[in-house]
């Protein structure tokens, strides 16, 4: 049993956590990037590829995949899903998390205080911030202070949702959920940093939020106890609306606001690029493990886990 990914996103966390527990890995990479992987001397786990959806085509029986961000972006939750790669987590939440209109159903089902969404153009009456679909790091987005300045931007409603503009500080809180210990592990929090959207001199009114990193956020405690509650009704809301339990690591991306509500305005159903921040280890999970606990060292444990008892194939859809 091997432990694979794409050689892009989260990879260097994935791949690393699974050689910590023991685990044989294999990294899809595209000719060009095998030189950055080989630097951080991965040659032992790189395959090369001439496209990352080839793996789609290969015989990958005997290794588990951990999907990121990548995944949705340059394969498609479709292809995924009707695939036969042996996903680590849910394929269902990767499909939920593509789409818009099911995303923003699920949130509110797990009662999460959620912008307002606007169907039409015309229904805008406050500042938005105008989304396009899929995991593309924030490219394409893009705000405007009414319906007049929306029109003036956008080339097209295809593909597009219009979101109320909430004025905060932005917080992107991971969790692990674990089927082999049966409770909700609080992993970390971050701050994404968008180019120039975040840049305090500008000489243009069109910042840019393209994700360029992350920063490490740790939580007043009594925030961080109103994170795991919204945790817990994720997973319930996922449960419901599924029937399938929600396995692994996932990202509930928030705004807190002047007066301390918390919006939540997307999720993630799978590892986020904001855990690479912490490498070896966030201060939540090595109180919880008593050790150096990184992402993609979870991940590894929890297939270890589940293997030794038979539990493996209950992750693996």
């Amino acid at each position: 049993m091997k432990i694979g990914t794409l050689a892009s996103h989260s990879a260097l966390n994935i791949i690393s956590g699974a050689k910590a527990e023991g685990f044989e890995t294999e990294l899809y990479c595209t000719p060009e990037r095998i030189p950055f992987y080989k630097s951080f001397g991965m040659e032992d786990s790189i395959v090369e590829v001439p496209s990352f959806d080839a793996i789609l085509e290969m015989d990958l029986s005997d290794v588990i995949i951990i999907p990121h961000g990548s995944f949705v972006a340059y394969i498609g939750s479709e292809r995924i899903l009707n695939s036969n790669l042996r996903i680590f987590g849910s394929k269902e939440l990767l499909r939920w998390e593509e789409d818009r209109k099911l995303k923003s159903l699920l949130m509110k089902e797990a009662g999460l205080r959620v912008p307002k969404e606007f169907e039409k153009l015309d229904d805008v009456n406050t500042p938005v911030i105008v989304k396009s679909d899929g995991a593309a790091g924030g490219e394409g987005y893009f705000i405007a202070a009414d319906k007049e300045e929306i029109e003036a931007k956008l080339d097209s409603v295809k593909g597009y949702t219009f979101q109320e503009y909430i004025v905060g500080t932005k917080v992107f809180t991971t969790y692990f959920n674990s089927l082999a210990k049966d409770r909700l592990e609080v992993f970390g929090a971050d701050i994404r940093y968008e180019t120039d959207a975040d840049a305090n001199l500008r000489f243009d009114d069109k910042p840019s939020f393209v994700v360029v990193g992350n920063l490490p956020l740790v939580l007043r405690e009594s925030t961080l106890a109103q994170y795991y509650d919204m945790g817990v009704g994720f997973i319930d809301a996922f449960k419901r609306k599924t029937g399938q339990n929600l396995a692994g690591p996932f990202c509930i991306e928030t705004i807190i606001d002047k007066n301390q509500d918390i919006y939540t305005f997307e999720f993630s159903g799978r590892i986020v690029a904001g855990t690479n921040v912490w490498m070896p280890s966030s201060p939540y999970s090595f109180v919880t493990f008593g050790e150096d606990m990184w992402m993609g060292k979870r991940i590894a444990r929890e297939i270890r886990d589940l293997h030794e008892t038979g539990r493996l194939d209950d992750v693996l859809r």
